[in-house]
C-alpha cells in the first residue's frame, strides 16, 4: 500500500449522536490513535439539537485496522454503521 493512502483519512464509522462521536474520538485517541469526527458543537449556537443523528469519525488509513480492534472491545460498538472495511496490506 502506497504511503499516501495509509496517510489519507478514512471515515471508519458512523455513529449515532455528537456524544458518541466524542466518546468514539476520545476512546481512540486514548489508545495514539489519532482520530476526528464531523460532529460540532456549534450546532447549540445556531439553533441546532446537540443530538443531532448521523456523524462519522475519522482516522487514517494506517490507522483504520488497529481503531476497528479497539472499538470492538466495547459492546456498545460492536454494531456501528458503515464501518470501515480497511484495504489488506
Amino acid at each position: 500500500m502506497s504511503d499516501e493512502l495509509q496517510s489519507e483519512e478514512v471515515r471508519l464509522c458512523e455513529v449515532a449522536n455528537e456524544v458518541e462521536a466524542t466518546l468514539v474520538v476520545n476512546l481512540l485517541k486514548d489508545e495514539g490513535i489519532p482520530a476526528r469526527s464531523d460532529a460540532t458543537t456549534a450546532g447549540g449556537v445556531f439553533g441546532g439539537l446537540p443530538f443531532e443523528s448521523g456523524h462519522g469519525v475519522y482516522v487514517t488509513g494506517n490507522n483504520a485496522r488497529r481503531a476497528v480492534a479497539v472499538l470492538s472491545n466495547y459492546p456498545h460498538f460492536k454494531d456501528l454503521k458503515h464501518v470501515h472495511e480497511p484495504i489488506s496490506d
